[in-house]
């Protein structure tokens, strides 16, 4: 399981951009076929405003022209009604070239033609109903006639007529070739023409005011009757009406019906229309265009989206994810462990911490890359067990962490931490089987507590495994453990409190004597460091010591352990023993600080004693496994003054084989050797060896631990230096050991 970015708020923001997209293209789209039909209304509009002026025009023209000619009838019909008693047929013919008329007919009062250009029609006579019998039954002096075709010859005609004194009459026509041929650019026909020559629109008609087409680009359609109550409705109130025509024979067809007026007067209609295919053929290219500009926009922000989703999960990755590994990291797992806190009761969990035991000795041995794939390797493993229900975390450097849910019984967590242990004791790797797997559980009751306080119970059932309290490989954290972890809390604080100088006294030195095995004068003394407790009392230094290494108080303390020690050999030499050395363990962790040696001058210094009555105690490991640093360190300590000697020998073996290349002064013999002398007669064969060897170098040795009389008679036999132990003295207080030193030795003299 690995924490990852949830990918439903991306895939939301995606569908909200797709339909962002889709919305954006349709009302693109909308917007642009709307344009181009207002555009084409609009168009249409100016069309019939230009009819409508034409209209107006051609109704003036017309009245103008119908005008001129009716008065050049009426006067060319009074110039020959003058001449009419002087007429003859002939004359009458060279009257009509010079009034520029066709016909000309004389009547007597009897509605007879007696006179006229055309003889057929000598002698006609005006009947009932006839125009010209109307007429002459008429009051009317003169009459000019629209435009009518002639009764006998079918022609059409425009006539004129004025009555004379004695009752005869004239009549004039000029053929309506001519008018027509005057009028004829102010035909609504012409109109229709011209707007349909602009090839703007494929279809154009002017419809009356009783809706009959009168003139139209599709002569079929002249005549018939345009029924559709909407356009009637909306062109009757003066608005323009406009529709797309989806049933076209030829296509969409986009129509607009414009009220068209003579001044103020309603005349008709306008009926434009136009196939809409090119105007979807543009519309389609700008879409098409416009689309691929917002698909291009919403495909970069998709883009950017994804590219931000990738980024975060990346980052989630580095910080919720082990690089070593793979498995989700101390982070995650309080994150998931803050969950199940804040859960209410209910259902069960469980956190396993488990512990690599010897992981730095197989760094230390074999590198630091083995160590690191011997990690993949176990981490794999334990990921493979078959568990319901479990996560798994790298915790530290050297520990896992599995969080168990939904668990019937404790057992089946015991199962599970011993196939934990199994995971390396089954290993067909030998370095794999020289790791040690310990598992603290602790399980979630209900009880409110934090991240943390689990976290550090699960440390505790380990610690309490690993300092050989508890037995087997696993342990349950208990109210027990709870009990120690307070104790431990109180010694932490305390030590904290006092080294920052707010409880004085709490800790102590006491100095254990050495003694010369050949003299059994008293040589020197270890300084030894004790607690006071003022909340429990006194407390081990095998308690304190481990808490003040994991609560990273032990360098301070240890600096503050060599003050002390060094006031102490300042009391011995003004007490009359500048010889008399004190010997101080100094930790690992003081020991590999970088400004250790530094440290140590500046304390001589202050102290103001004699760097040769320090001595300073390291662990054998530490040497080892940074040997040419140490060898730097020490060198510069030597160089100083102060002796060197090297703690714990023999327990490891490791440094048999640099011994020579050791900068120091002495070893001391590790009390487990001290203890099997007396036991074990093979153990007492390799002690004088160790102590030969040691003296072939120039070695002092020492052997601590010593409290039986036997040991001490088999260590002077082996030629051993120095011994310290309960056989001789334990650890006194200053005064007592000054006391103890003035009883034991004679008094050296000052040099």
């Amino acid at each position: 399981m690995k924490k990852t970015i949830s990918l439903r708020p991306y895939l939301i923001a995606i569908l909200f951009v797709v339909i962002g997209l889709l919305l954006s293209e349709y009302f693109l789209v909308r917007s642009i076929r709307k344009y181009f039909l207002d555009s084409l209304e609009q168009e249409y509009n100016n069309y019939a405003a230009v009819y409508s002026h034409s209209l107006t025009k051609t109704t003036e023209a017309y009245n103008i022209i119908n005008e001129s000619l009716e008065k050049r009838l009426l006067s060319a019909s009074r110039t020959a009604a003058r001449y009419s008693a002087e007429l003859t047929n002939q004359s009458l013919m060279e009257l009509a070239e010079i009034l520029d008329v066709e016909e000309i007919y004389v009547y007597n009062s009897a509605g007879e033609i007696v006179y006229s250009t055309r003889e057929e029609y000598l002698g006609w006579q005006a009947y009932p109903e006839h125009p010209v019998f109307e007429f002459m039954q008429s009051s009317a002096p003169d009459l000019v006639e629209d435009i009518r075709a002639d009764s006998e010859s079918g022609e059409y005609y425009k006539y004129g007529y004025v009555k004379l004194d004695d009752g005869r009459f004239v009549q004039l026509g000029i053929r309506a070739g001519l008018v027509e041929n005057l009028l004829a650019a102010f035909e609504v026909d012409r109109i229709i023409e011209e707007i349909a020559g602009f090839q703007l629109v494929d279809h154009v008609s002017i419809i009356d005011r009783d809706f009959k087409v009168i003139a139209s680009s599709d002569p079929s359609t002249v005549g018939s009757q345009m029924q559709d109550p909407a356009v009637q409705e909306a062109v009757s109130a003066g608005q323009t009406y406009s529709l797309l025509n989806l049933d076209h024979p030829h296509g969409e067809l986009y129509e607009v019906y414009v009220p068209v007026y003579v001044g103020n007067e309603y005349v008709g209609v306008l009926h434009v229309g136009k196939f809409t295919e090119e105007s979807a053929a543009i519309a389609r290219k700008i879409t098409a265009l416009g689309g691929f500009l917002i698909a291009g926009f919403f495909l970069g922000l998709i883009l950017i989206m994804l590219s931000n989703y990738k980024h975060n999960q990346q980052l989630v990755a580095l910080a919720y994810s082990d690089s070593l590994t793979g498995l989700p990291n101390k982070t995650y797992l309080e994150e998931v462990l803050a969950e199940a806190v804040a859960k209410p009761a209910g259902g069960k969990g469980a956190v396993l911490m488990i512990h690599c035991r010897n992981l730095s000795e197989i760094n230390s041995t074999y590198g630091f890359t083995a160590g690191d794939q011997i990690l993949k390797a176990i981490a794999k493993k334990l990921a493979d067990l078959e568990c319901r229900g479990c996560q798994l975390f790298r915790f530290t450097a050297n520990r896992f962490v599995f969080y168990v849910e939904g668990y019937q019984h404790r057992e089946e967590l015991a199962d599970l931490a011993e196939r934990i242990s199994r995971v390396v004791e089954q290993s067909q790797n030998f370095i794999q089987r020289q790791l040690q797997l310990y598992t603290g559980i602790v399980e979630l009751t209900g009880a409110e507590r934090s991240v943390d306080a689990l976290l550090t119970q699960a440390s505790v059932a380990l610690q309490h495994i690993e300092s050989g309290t508890g037995t087997g490989k696993y342990a349950f954290y208990d109210s027990r453990m709870e009990a120690a972890l307070h104790r431990q809390e109180i010694i932490a604080a305390e030590m904290a409190e006092f080294l920052s100088g707010s409880i004085p006294d709490t800790f102590y030195l006491v100095y254990q004597p050495k003694v010369s095995l050949s003299s059994g004068e008293i040589v020197g003394f270890e300084a030894l460091a004790r607690m006071n407790s003022p909340t429990l009392g006194p407390v081990s230094p095998g308690e304190f010591i481990p808490l003040a290494e994991r609560q990273d108080l032990i360098i301070p303390f240890s600096y503050w352990v060599l003050a002390e020690a060094c006031g102490f050999i300042q009391q011995l030499a003004a007490a009359g023993y500048p010889s008399t050395h004190t010997a101080v363990n100094i930790s690992v962790a003081a020991l590999l600080q970088p400004d250790f040696t530094k440290r140590v001058e500046e304390i001589i210094f202050q102290s103001g004693i004699n760097p040769a009555n320090l001595q300073l105690e390291i662990t054998e490991s530490v040497v080892i496994e940074d040997f040419d640093d140490m060898q730097t360190k020490l060198c510069s300590l030597r160089e100083l003054g102060v002796t060197i000697a090297l703690d714990d020998f023999g327990t490891g073996y490791s440094a048999l084989c640099r011994l020579e290349e050791l900068p120091i002064d002495g070893i001391k013999i590790d009390k487990s050797f001290i203890d099997k002398i007396i036991v074990n007669d093979g153990q007492t064969q390799i002690i004088p060896e160790l102590i030969a060897m040691c003296h072939k170098l120039e070695l002092e040795v020492t052997a601590e631990g010593v409290e039986l009389e036997g040991q001490r008679e088999f260590l002077a036999a082996a030629g051993c230096d120095v011994m310290q132990g309960f056989l001789y003295s334990r650890p006194l207080n200053a005064v007592d050991a000054l006391a103890k030193l003035a009883k034991e030795n004679w008094k050296e003299s000052a040099l």
